[in-house]
């Protein structure tokens, strides 16, 4: 199967998960410093102060980008690297970091894909509320107008927030940073992220800047385990709850009224200024979307944190981790946002990939079938889509490099090059690396990959 000319294949990594150097070159603590800092919160009580170490191995990992042949490295910045308090003076070693990064993606003809917020919001910020507090809609603008005015003239694609529902985890589960347990604060949250999104969407416009942006949505489609209407009723809920809540402020004008009655029954509905619907629904050039699988629904085994039991749900095609194998939740993730909230502009696939226990490295090679398996069946699905006319126009692998993976610390890889994380960080490549390599420079997704 061949790529279609312009579709783009990429890489994906994030600030916090790869860089390390927590507190060196400038950088000021974020909230997950703090939070993996504290006993029980990862695995192992490993914290994540060395990430993949790429922030001392940059040259290092500019050479395997342009080994791999990719068109494209999704990154992200960090915002207290950028700007150690928040809001205030940039840090020069940053700004210096940042550009060493993108000029060497140039260089190699590599296009740099930037996301602003991935999760690492400043602590500074976090002390004065966070995501719960109203200001932080300003502070991300002022943030978001920083990056543009340094880096907009050589960055093509912009994307404001990676996966917001995370804002949710952090704030209303307590699960991820910052650690808090209360939904009504979590769905507040969320909203002022929507509207910083539309606010830094409008600062893109005004700078000048020249290039696209967007936002980037992980997609969980609920499958009912049977046709029940309380199964439905738990399905409908889930996605209103998640990928829903923000697909319906960027595209369909504010909450449904379903979702109104939704979070009006648990008392979460969050409090909604008269003009932030129109400031989240800025027009946008581009929507990523993140999909991984799907999520099963079982009214008489339910358990909203469905992550902890998604191993033991009835489904189709099993790989060794765990993981169900279900390439067409790619498709059905694009179609919603087609259908559903008549979303015109350009899809990209801005992560996708799976954890596969690679053990110890033997004579140099790493196997991973199964993650060369699920990668080749959901990019072909991308092509397919794109082939279809449903305008999907690029994939992204995650990750490039075996990262800490937030709360797992360690113990969930998921990159193309494995890191030797117990002792000495050396990359060495997985047989998927090679597999992607071999995708990217043949243009050609081999006939045999199902």
């Amino acid at each position: 199967m061949p790529i279609p000319d312009g579709f783009v294949l990429g890489v994906a990594t994030s600030a916090y998960q790869v860089e390390g150097a927590a507190s060196t070159g400038g950088r000021g603590p974020s909230i997950w410093d703090t939070f993996t800092h504290v006993p029980g919160n990862t695995h192992d009580d490993v914290p994540g102060d060395r990430g993949s170490e790429a922030y001392a191995r940059l040259d290092e990992d500019l050479g395997i980008l342009a080994d791999l042949g990719v068109d494209s490295y999704r990154f992200s910045i960090s915002w207290s690297r950028l700007i150690p308090d928040g809001v205030g003076e940039l840090n020069p070693e940053g700004v210096d970091y940042y550009n060493r990064l993108i000029d060497g993606l140039l260089a190699l003809g590599i296009s740099p894909n930037v996301t602003l917020y991935h999760w690492d919001l400043p602590q500074a910020l976090e002390d004065r509320g966070g995501w719960a507090n109203r200001e932080v809609v300003e502070w991300f603008a002022a943030y978001a107008r920083r990056a543009f005015e340094l880096f907009g003239d050589r960055v093509p694609m912009w994307a404001t927030l990676n996966e917001p529902i995370a804002i949710w985890v952090g704030y209303g589960l307590g699960f991820f940073a910052p650690g808090i347990a209360d939904p009504k604060t979590g769905r507040q949250a969320m909203h002022h992220a929507m509207v910083a999104h539309g606010r830094a969407v409008q600062e893109f416009r005004a700078s000048g800047a020249t290039g696209s942006i967007g936002i980037v949505v992980d997609v969980w489609k609920r499958h009912s385990v049977a046709p029940t209407d309380e199964n439905q009723v738990l399905a409908d809920e889930g996605e209103d709850e998640s990928f829903r809540f923000f697909f319906a402020e960027l595209f369909a004008g504010g909450l449904s009224g379903r979702q109104v009655r939704l979070f009006g029954r648990s008392d979460t509905m969050p409090h909604i200024a008269p003009t932030d619907y129109e400031v989240a629904g800025t027009p946008i050039d581009f929507l990523g979307i993140n999909v991984y699988g799907r999520v099963m629904v079982d009214s008489t085994n339910f358990n909203p944190y469905w992550w902890e039991q998604a191993d033991t749900m009835p489904g189709g095609n099993f790989l060794s981790n765990g993981t169900e194998l279900y390439p067409d939740a790619l498709t059905e993730a694009v179609q919603t946002a087609r259908s559903d909230y008549d979303v015109t502009v350009p899809i990209y696939i801005t992560e996708n990939g799976t954890p596969v226990d690679d053990g110890v490295v033997e004579d140099g090679v790493v196997h991973d079938d199964d993650r060369i398996k699920y990668m080749s069946a959901f990019l072909r699905r991308a092509i397919e889509a794109h082939d279809a006319g449903l305008g999907v126009e690029g994939y992204y692998a995650w990750t490039l490099l075996d990262n800490y993976e937030w709360t797992a610390a360690y113990s969930s890889r998921f990159g193309l090059v494995h890191v030797d994380t117990d002792g000495t960080f050396d990359r060495t490549y997985k047989m998927s690396a090679h597999w992607y390599r071999d995708v990217a420079h043949h243009r050609r997704l081999p006939v045999g990959d199902q």
